[in-house]
């Protein structure tokens, strides 16, 4: 069944009705509708849809793909699980990125791999150009299909309707015009006329309508971008001159597959293309180079002996381009300078580091000043680290045995350092929020130093195993770091944190506990009765009011959000 409809001469009709269904239930769900349960929803039907009409385009999947694939429903899924405004704004902008990402590696013909940055280009283009290029695809369907089913004497009926159209239009405008004159009644209907069309104001249903034919048309043309690809001419410097690229060093015959290899210049992939070149044998029988067989006349002397020669004659000079490496010695003398005064610096640190907790800290320095004193510099130098660390992984040029043990050992000091300052900058934020209190920005650093972290681990880890995937693994462990950073409930972390904090010192900032997200509502609201704190559910049921006013569908079903009115009720039956 579904063979048939990848081949079936009326899969691109069959397709743009779909994406016009698709973009009816697109503005369904979330026309007048805050995202929600309709977000996943709608992403899974956008898949089943590209794949049922793009499956013929479908490379084989891998691990990777399934994990991208994942990684996307489990972000999607947060709208319907999570309220923290700040991700739901960060997911809206990184889920359609992702996905356009995964399409392009999925469905694109020139099939790259996903660690590659050409993929950001092939995404783009299909996103834009392609799509766009085949806004004019359904017209063009419309136009061949009236074409095949109207017979020779209907066309020509039709111009000459079109041809009448045409000829009576400047006569109705000199009719109008004495009729007008002739009659003020019949003025002022027809100046009424206008000022009628003007009144009218375009309703929902227009507006909705409006949606469902541009969204449609831009699911249909997405999807032909990858049916139906536009492919680009090469550039100038990239095109061989004639016959220089179709004969063998060996034989001056014609490389095979040659034909093939021919770019389509502004058509598109599927279309069949003329023959660039006859056939080799055939030119190879009449020893004849190209451009003389195109002109019919006998080819010179000094070609007639072998096809070596033509290939001799018409090759392009072959530029290598050497790959940027960094001298072994310059990387080494830059890695012991800078280790001499990391070095220094940890040494220097751990009589701080190990002992803030128990008083011991700089002289005349508070448990505030001291963590707020380098945090952001300590940050930044070990972000510093890492870039010089992946340089001197990735672009070391060759060395002999005794200068490679040397850098990496250098490396292996680096490393060490920097999770040594990492670790400093954790302590002090620690030191800060229990002197201040938690925050999003300081949760989000926090994430960010822990990721920071297990980079450097990898980093580390490739020093010893030279084979291991460097890009690969950060790509990886970015996306499992963003998933589980969406499901680690920030926002009921934060409260539940400051009320640990209030337990020790007595200290809470109710203002800011209020602004939280209705993650946090039903921890706040418990505490407030354990704990009776004046005000603190009075501000909440006076923040949250609005969720009982809200008269929203099923589409922005929202877990967090009916946990926190359920909180809400129950605290007011008390």
């Amino acid at each position: 069944m579904y063979d048939k409809l990848i081949v079936v001469p009326q899969r691109g009709w069959i397709a743009l009705i779909s994406a016009l269904v698709l973009a009816v239930i697109h503005q369904y769900l979330f026309y007048g509708h805050s995202f929600g349960i309709s977000y996943p929803v709608f992403v899974i039907l956008f898949y089943l849809y590209m794949y049922t009409y793009a499956g013929d385009r479908l490379r084989q999947g891998s691990w990777f793909s399934r994990l991208v694939m994942v990684v996307i429903l489990l972000l999607s899924c947060t709208y319907g699980l999570f309220a923290n405004e700040f991700f739901r704004v960060l997911n809206g902008l990184f889920i359609p990125c992702l996905i356009f990402l995964h399409l392009a590696y999925m469905l694109s013909r020139r099939r790259l791999d996903w660690n590659r940055p050409a993929l950001i280009i092939d995404a783009l283009d299909h996103l834009i150009p392609q799509t766009f290029r085949h806004f004019v695809t359904p017209f063009k369907m419309l136009k061949n299909k009236a074409s095949q089913r109207m017979q020779e004497n209907q066309r020509t009926v039709f111009r000459k309707i079109m041809l009448g159209v045409l000829t009576a239009l400047p006569l109705l405008f000199i009719i109008i015009a004495l009729l007008t004159s002739a009659d003020r009644m019949f003025s002022e209907l027809l100046g009424a006329m206008p000022r009628w069309m003007m009144n009218l104001s375009p309703g929902e249903g227009t507006f909705r309508l409006v949606w469902v034919v541009i969204m449609g048309f831009i699911l249909f043309g997405y999807l032909w971008g990858f049916v139906k690809p536009f492919v680009y001419a090469p550039p100038v410097w990239q095109t061989p001159p004639p016959g220089a690229a179709s004969f063998t060093p060996s034989s001056g015959l014609p490389a095979a597959g040659s034909a093939q290899a021919v770019p389509v210049h502004g058509h598109q992939a599927d279309q069949a293309s003329e023959p660039v070149l006859s056939s080799g044998a055939h030119s190879h029988s009449k020893n004849t180079t190209v451009g003389n067989a195109s002109m019919g006349a006998p080819a010179p002397a000094e070609h007639r002996n072998t096809g070596a020669s033509v290939h001799q004659s018409t090759a392009l000079p072959v530029h290598t381009v050497k790959p940027v490496r960094i001298d072994p010695i310059i990387l080494g003398t830059v890695l012991v300078l800078i280790n001499m005064v990391y070095v220094l610096f940890v040494v220097l640190q751990f009589s701080y580091l190990f002992g803030a907790p128990q008083g011991n800290l700089p002289d005349g320095s508070t448990y505030a000043e001291y963590a707020r004193s380098g945090f952001a510099e300590l940050v930044l130098v070990t972000a510093l680290n890492f870039v010089i660390m992946l340089c001197g992984l990735l672009y070391a040029g060759p060395a002999g045995r005794g200068l490679m043990r040397l850098n990496n050992g250098l490396l292996y000091v680096l490393v060490l350092c920097s999770g040594v300052m990492l670790y400093s900058a954790f302590t002090r934020l620690l030191l800060y929020e229990q002197a201040y209190g938690y925050t999003t920005i300081r949760f989000l650093v926090h994430a960010f130093m822990i990721f920071l972290g297990v980079l450097l681990i990898v980093a580390g880890l490739r020093i010893h195993f030279r084979r291991l995937p460097l890009a690969r693994c950060y790509i990886i462990l970015a996306l499992a770091a963003y998933v589980l950073v969406n499901y680690a409930g920030m926002d009921r972390q934060i409260a539940s944190r400051n009320i640990e904090r209030y337990e020790q010192t007595g200290q809470l900032d109710m203002d800011y506990l209020t602004s939280l997200s209705a993650d946090a509502v039903p921890e706040l609201l418990t505490f407030s009765r354990q704990h009776e704190v004046p005000g603190l559910a009075a501000g909440l049921h006076e923040h949250w009011a609005y969720l009982f006013d809200q008269d929203e569908g099923w589409q922005s079903i929202n877990l967090s959000n009916y946990l926190a009115i359920r909180a809400l009720r129950q605290d007011n039956q008390r």
